[in-house]
């Protein structure tokens, strides 16, 4: 079995332990299934082409930090991330990055998550106004694990107008650590085609 494998089987093992009854509890109290797209904050990041374009490997700026989550009912998944951090010195000195991959995922009978990428496809785009290069563009895929998660009907959303209700969606990091808070935005959910758009290019230690 190779490391890689190694890893993988130590890490669903993992998100096993760290579930359990605690997951599986969580779900029965779920409102709602996880189809659809999901945007934290003021979801101006969202999947799809507003945020992605893998034709011509280019992101759209979104106006604000945030994350977001797609699912289809048959197994796949989008992800989009614009993270950013200010500096406290120099204003015109922050750091960004923005994040774009998809692939399939799998819910396990515990309650958590797999998110493979299709390892060709994937994005990150770094940027830092006060670096020698302002700003790069790289391939991106890296495996998630989201061992447990819920979801419920938030009454007083921040960002809705008073007496708006909304389905709210709490996703964690492999480390238990919860992530921003996402928000129904669009069912059925705002995606890029589902298959692989590009071919993994081996070389010849991979091949």
């Amino acid at each position: 079995m190779s490391r890689l494998a190694h890893l993988f089987s130590a890490v669903v093992a993992l998100a096993f332990a760290l579930s359990g009854a605690d997951a599986q509890d969580a779900a029965l109290q779920n409102v709602t299934s996880l189809y659809g797209t999901w945007s934290s904050g003021s979801q101006n990041v969202t999947t799809g082409l507003d945020f992605f374009n893998p034709i011509t490997q280019e992101f759209k700026l979104p106006a604000t930090a945030g994350i977001s989550y797609s699912f289809t009912e048959d197994g796949f998944f989008e992800e989009a991330k614009y993270q950013y951090t200010s500096n406290a010195v120099t204003n015109r000195c922050f750091k960004a990055s923005l994040i774009w991959q998809h692939g399939n995922y799998t819910l396990h009978p515990n309650g958590s998550l797999t998110l493979f990428p299709f390892p060709a496809d994937g994005y990150i785009q770094v940027l830092d106004p006060c670096a020698a290069q302002t700003s790069a563009i790289y391939h991106y895929s890296e495996f998630e694990l989201i061992p447990t998660w819920y979801n419920f009907q938030d009454n007083h959303p921040g960002f809705m107008a008073p007496g708006v209700s909304a389905y709210a969606l709490q996703l964690h990091q492999f480390d238990g650590q919860k992530m921003p808070m996402l928000y129904l935005r669009n069912r059925p959910p705002n995606m890029l085609p589902t298959k692989p758009l590009f071919q993994q290019l081996l070389n010849d230690a991979g091949a």
